[in-house]
């Protein structure tokens, strides 16, 4: 974000000098960025360069939509991240239903989140750490472009997207398989009680416990409930927040 910023803030400043402050044309282009200095410093290069541009403030995500939308702007420029706006690629696809061409904006490392974007419609993305000349050149092209700007970046990503969700329902697959009982019997093993513990907090045999936990082992493929607990956690299907998944489960465990 440091090159971004630099470079943007050098652009600002020689365009204050030749053209002075201010524009009163509407602007072309809303930039969508939880941290204030960036927004603002993109904005004022970007102007300097003779796109009038806009920041929208981020608050909250409910009200995030309608004060993008309220702008004139051909063009968003989204920050995935979003802070206290949450994912800003749960934007996209609404704006683009709402005619805004969207060009994310993110600082983070995984292509998948640049796909799924892209996916709901975005033409195109551009890394913080990226140079303001290149952020610039983008910029205008996305402002020109009636289509993805690098098709087979796009079709890369996609593709690979749907081979990682392939995965993904494949290491879900035997889980899908396992009970609502047999389900919360594994929640609880994971949470570190023995059947004894759960059968007596479910007021329930010790052996209808034991009967359950013989049954996630056989749909799990495990020799161990050891071995059981660890397969879930590998996954992320028990939500706690020592987990990889930080607590959100893929099957609504709790």
């Amino acid at each position: 974000m440091g090159n971004v910023v630099q470079a943007a803030q050098e652009s600002a400043e020689q365009g204050e000098a030749m053209t002075g402050t201010g524009a009163s044309a509407p602007p072309l282009v809303a930039v969508v960025e939880d941290s204030v200095i960036l927004a603002e410093t993109l904005c004022a290069a970007l102007e300097a360069e003779g796109i009038p541009t806009a920041a929208v403030p981020v608050t909250g995500p409910g009200d995030l939509l309608p004060r993008i939308t309220a702008l004139p702007a051909r063009l968003v420029l989204l920050d995935l991240d979003l802070g206290p706006g949450g994912d800003g690629g749960q934007l996209v696809e609404p704006l683009v239903a709402a005619g805004r061409t969207v060009l994310v904006l993110t600082g983070s490392a995984d292509p998948m989140r640049i796909a799924a974007a892209l996916e709901r419609g975005a033409i195109g993305h551009l890394v913080k750490g990226t140079g303001f000349e290149q952020v610039l050149g983008t910029t205008r092209r996305a402002l020109e472009a009636p289509g993805p700007l690098d098709p087979a970046v796009r079709t890369s990503l996609l593709c690979e997207l749907v081979r990682t969700r392939r995965r993904r329902d494949e290491e879900l697959a035997p889980f899908r398989q396992l009970t609502e009982r047999e389900t919360e019997v594994l929640v609880a093993m994971g949470h570190g009680r023995s059947a004894q513990q759960i059968a007596a907090s479910w007021v329930v045999a010790e052996a209808t416990v034991r009967t359950h936990i013989r049954g996630v082992l056989t749909k799990l493929g495990a020799r161990s409930q050891l071995e059981a607990v660890a397969l879930a956690w590998l996954v992320g299907v028990i939500p706690t927040g020592g987990l990889p998944n930080g607590g959100a489960s893929p099957l609504g465990l709790t």
